[in-house]
């Protein structure tokens, strides 16, 4: 439904269920043209950008959250709010690394500067009444052209401070992406642990489950013992029955015959 592509062979495909699927149409097997899956959104995924200055991150538009992705990782590192209506569209700044706007269904456009503000947008903007379908940025980063869905189209201009690199933000929002991801893996790291951890536990509880039923050798011993005398007993009540020899006493029987 949606791609976006990492060079000329790696691409990205959102799906109308949520996923997203890392893809290589020049992988040796056919098996592995399909790389990591991405489970990201509740619905279908309306938008995938790639970062320019940073393509190892990538964001996501779906049901009502952006979310920033690094492709090592099978889980965003950045997720935003969940607003009130769909997100539909965004696109990062080709000038500054840390800025990218964002449309949404109410017919607002967000935007959004990573190096000043992480958890809600620097900007909203009331652009129109319906929903703002998608969001374009011309490459200088200053002009920015957005379209309803009735067919509209809107020109902006950004403020300069807005696209025009900061000082020293390039590095600043390197190692902030960088933190976020090595923070999101160690989570990972310590998920897995405790499903391994949780694994070996009921795998115990089975095990101990099992021998607890299973009845100790002299038990056994003493049922087979039973059983014995139970058949001779048998075999004797039978054999008196029918004439072929007297009945044991019931001590014999019980206790065995006596000692020669």
């Amino acid at each position: 439904r949606v791609l976006a592509a990492a060079g000329p062979t790696k691409f990205l495909v959102g799906t109308e269920q949520g996923s997203v699927v890392s893809c290589n149409r020049k992988a040796k097997n056919p098996a592995d043209r399909i790389g990591t899956v991405y489970e990201g959104h509740c619905g279908p995924v309306y938008a995938l950008h790639r970062n320019p200055f940073y393509p190892k991150f990538f964001l996501t538009i779906g049901d009502w959250t952006v979310r920033l992705w690094n492709d090592e990782l099978r889980s965003p590192i950045m997720t935003s709010k969940y607003f009130k209506n769909y997100v539909l569209d965004a696109t990062w700044s080709p000038t500054r690394p840390g800025v990218f706007l964002s449309a949404k269904m109410d017919g607002t456009l967000d935007v959004w500067d990573y190096f000043f503000k992480q958890n809600e947008p620097t900007l909203t903007l009331q652009i129109d009444d319906d929903g703002l379908f998608s969001v374009a940025m011309q490459d200088q980063g200053s002009l920015v052209a957005t379209g309803s869905v009735d067919g509209s189209v809107y020109m902006l201009e950004l403020c300069e401070g807005l696209a025009t690199m900061q000082q020293n933000e390039k590095q600043s929002v390197q190692q902030m992406l960088e933190r976020e991801s090595k923070r999101e893996k160690n989570l990972e790291a310590r998920a897995k642990e405790m499903r391994q951890k949780e694994k070996r536990r009921e795998e115990a509880e089975s095990q101990e489950g099992a021998e607890a039923e299973k009845p100790s050798w002299e038990e056994q011993e003493s049922a087979i013992e039973k059983d014995f005398w139970s058949t001779v007993e048998a075999f004797a009540l039978k054999a008196a029955a029918e004439g072929y020899g007297a009945k044991p006493p019931s001590d014999e029987i019980e206790n065995g015959p006596p000692p020669q």
